[in-house]
């Protein structure tokens, strides 16, 4: 972690996060692989992961954010580290709207949790919740609270055939 971070505990209260996001600063999310951070606005929603700024005008309006694993905030010093962090966002807004190109809302909701429990891993993943899902793809919640039920009937389906084979 940055000797330049906000804290030198990685889990930030949200409010703390949300006073941060609040105040214009720019800062960058310095966090592991599986890590990243949902920032709700009042229409939508924006994941931003490592490396990626958050912050600044981008977020001045938002009213939610969500950690994901260990995040820690840090101040990009140089014009080049903002640059970079102002890249990494983009891509994951990219990545993101990719998702949301979808015409279907259910086959929206079914990628996006399948991107985040892949990146995330499960056990983070299990508690993230639907309305901030729902809002990085522009689908009701009770759509995530559908997709959510399909995806764990076809992964218990997975194992009970695994088992049975291994058996």
């Amino acid at each position: 972690m940055s000797s330049n971070a906000l804290t030198l505990h990685p889990i930030l209260p949200p409010t703390q996060v949300l006073s941060h996001l609040h105040s214009g600063q720019l800062l960058r999310i310095d966090a592991p692989r599986g890590s990243a951070m949902i920032i709700c606005h009042r229409h939508h929603a924006e994941i931003a992961g490592p490396g990626a700024a958050i912050g600044g005008v981008l977020d001045i309006d938002c009213y939610r954010a969500i950690p994901i694993g260990k995040v820690a905030l840090v101040y990009p010093e140089s014009a080049m580290e903002r640059r970079e962090a102002f890249l990494v966002r983009h891509q994951w807004i990219e990545s993101t709207q990719r998702v949301a190109n979808y015409p279907v809302p259910l086959q929206r909701a079914t990628i996006i949790l399948k991107m985040l429990r892949k990146y995330c891993g499960a056990e983070a993943f299990s508690y993230l919740p639907d309305d901030a899902i729902a809002q990085l793809v522009g689908v009701l919640p009770q759509t995530i609270v559908t997709a959510r039920k399909h995806l764990d009937r076809l992964t218990r389906k997975s194992v009970s055939r695994t088992s049975s084979i291994a058996v």
